[in-house]
């Protein structure tokens, strides 16, 4: 299913894909799993090794997205001001919000366990020379002296400069920018699987390109065009299953970059349409309301178990319970029994989710809002036509 959307202030954008939305909720909860650390139950089978690359399916959706809400427009004079605020806004908040939660938590735990101080009164890891530059969402290329303040912010940090080079192709190129994403994304993918020694910290960004630059090349190929497929039912929910069983067999298999973008590309590519039976069920208010906290639920997994790890340091000795083995501000895991362990999962899962709804809530959504009002000052939607 393929809906009509705007940016909120007048200006039509392509169309909005509720399934692919479900389908970032579920990724962020397969990374919420990931790094959720454990020694026994499903984690210590190494069942979820590979969840990682559940980022990029992030990538891969967000370069097909964003190409459809913005593509067209940026090549026909939609302001790149606009754009970048647009982009910013949506993003930016909330990650300053979790900047601002993690430098609050480290001082406190300094205050309250002077032993754990490593930065003057900050406690952790994390060192106050690498604050300006995850502030400015800089991170995912300036490297870290101590442990990542927010880690999953490296990959937004990727993703804004990706918007940008992107805006630029789209500006410059015009309808042959769907080259520019071929391109680039051919150039990374080779590099990921020949030289990925050879990348050292530019690997995570060859995986933002890659993953991206696909994006846009889907949209390039099928366009406007998906929201006029219209597949028989039957034929469409096995093209959904089919996707879905070459997707797993990737995500559970060896995890390959190249073989999982390039699934991940068909994933995208077939649920954007919509139209089959497991679409049916992701397009269900649950699914649909999980989309929806994808983005805080990403952002603020890993101070949310951090804490969570943190209490059951200080409180399982006194109730006379081995949930964890615990270390005030360093490394931590789930124990076993294998039935503890799956059942502390889930529950770490659900509170990642509980703490996710007051974030969206109260700081991304209104955030989101105020800067789509404050965009209809900047720059205009579009030129005249050519």
């Amino acid at each position: 299913m393929v809906r009509t959307h705007q940016d909120g202030i007048g200006a039509g954008f392509g169309h909005r894909f509720p399934v692919l939305d479900a389908w970032r909720g579920i990724a962020a909860v397969g990374v919420v799993f990931h790094h959720i650390p454990a020694q026994a139950g499903l984690s210590a089978t190494a069942w979820d090794d590979h969840f990682g690359r559940l980022v990029d399916l992030f990538f891969v959706i967000s370069g097909f997205v964003i190409a459809s809400a913005y593509g067209r427009k940026l090549g026909d004079g939609y302001s790149f001001r606009r754009f970048f605020w647009l982009r910013w806004g949506r993003v930016w908040p909330l990650h300053a919000a979790m900047l601002g939660l993690f430098l609050v938590a480290m001082i406190v735990l300094g205050l309250v366990r002077p032993d754990l101080r490593t930065d003057g009164i900050l406690a952790g890891r994390q060192r106050l020379v690498d604050l300006p530059a995850a502030l400015l969402l800089l991170n995912g290329f300036v490297p870290s002296v101590g442990m990542p303040w927010n880690l999953p912010s490296w990959s937004v940090s990727i993703e804004m400069a990706l918007y940008g080079l992107a805006a630029l192709a789209w500006r410059f190129c015009g309808r042959y920018a769907g080259w520019t994403g071929v391109g680039a994304a051919t150039g990374a993918l080779v590099a990921l699987e020949m030289v990925p020694a050879d990348l050292g910290s530019a690997y995570d960004l060859m995986r933002g390109i890659a993953g991206f630059g696909l994006g846009m090349t889907l949209h390039w190929l099928i366009g406007d065009r998906v929201t006029n497929v219209r597949l028989p039912w039957a034929m469409a929910t096995l093209a959904e299953l089919g996707a879905l069983a070459l997707f797993a067999q990737v995500l559970w298999g060896g995890g390959d970059i190249v073989a999982f973008d390039l699934a991940a590309v068909a994933l995208v590519g077939i649920f954007a349409v919509g139209s089959g039976g497991v679409s049916q069920i992701l397009l269900a208010r649950p699914f649909q309301q999980l989309g929806q906290l994808s983005y805080a639920l990403y952002m603020v997994h890993v101070f949310v178990i951090g804490r969570m790890f943190d209490l059951l340091g200080m409180a399982q000795d006194s109730l006379g319970l081995t949930i964890a083995d615990t270390h005030l501000g360093g490394a931590d895991a789930l124990v076993g029994p294998d039935w503890q362990a799956n059942a502390a999962n889930v529950v770490m899962i659900g509170i990642c989710l509980l703490a996710a709804w007051p974030a969206a809530v109260l700081v991304e959504r209104p955030a989101r809002a105020w800067s789509r009002h404050r965009a209809a000052r900047i720059g205009p939607a579009v030129t005249p036509a050519h």
